[in-house]
């Protein structure tokens, strides 16, 4: 099963959405703010295809490249070893999110998680008294 998080965050999203397919995953067209900076990502979608014989890790993470103030999006597919072991972000740019992070069995069932990153308000703050 694949669980939904909200996460506030200084760096958001707005006009986000993620839907998940039989293919796949596919996400709108969407902003990400954060301060007065505001970042453009086009419509994406992929397949989310299962190996005959191991575990798919589909991690989806945003990078941004600071000597040009560019902003991406990185797919990164890789197997999981048998002992639940596989590689995360490994780019070179600044790693600003995670925004899904899915493993699909040989059967096909799928397991993981995708985050929904909203405006970060002083209301999301937890009280430590």
């Amino acid at each position: 099963m694949i669980e939904r998080r909200d996460i506030p965050a200084a760096w958001y999203f707005e006009g986000m959405e993620i839907t998940e397919s039989e293919a796949g995953i596919n996400i709108t067209a969407c902003v990400l703010k954060h301060n007065d900076d505001v970042y453009s990502f086009e419509a994406v979608s992929f397949d989310l295809i299962p190996d005959d014989q191991l575990k798919v890790a589909y991690d989806l993470f945003v990078e941004l490249d600071v000597s040009t103030n560019e902003m991406k999006y990185i797919l990164n597919r890789s197997y999981v070893d048998p002992d639940g072991y596989y590689p995360g972000y490994s780019g070179d740019k600044r790693l600003i999110h995670t925004l899904l992070s899915i493993t699909v069995d040989p059967d096909g069932s799928r397991t993981g998680e995708i985050f929904n990153f909203h405006k970060w308000e002083a209301t999301n703050e937890i009280s430590t008294k």
